[in-house]
């Protein structure tokens, strides 16, 4: 599943922004946002959802809006870095 921000406990840090290996989080109007489509949840980077593991509020959760299987995940990392997971 995708990850997104929780407003009413995020405290604009920003700390997330520079670590989404995806350039997937974004400050919009003083509010950080995680793009769904470039959520990957870390994968092929980290073994958990960094963002999740650096915010100190625990601002971030998983977007029941954005359920998407593994596979989608993979395969969206590989499209995000073709130099890291080449297809063959």
């Amino acid at each position: 599943m995708a990850k997104r921000i929780n407003q009413d406990r995020c405290i604009q840090c920003g700390v997330c922004l520079e670590e989404c290996p995806n350039n997937g989080i974004s400050e919009v109007d003083g509010e950080y946002r995680i793009d769904s489509g470039l959520c990957t949840e870390c994968f092929g980077f980290y073994k958990t959802s960094h963002c999740v593991d650096i915010c100190p509020v625990e601002a971030i959760e998983t977007d029941p809006d954005q359920e998407v299987e593994e596979d989608l995940l993979i395969g969206r990392s590989a499209d995000l870095h073709p130099e890291r997971f080449p297809r063959s």
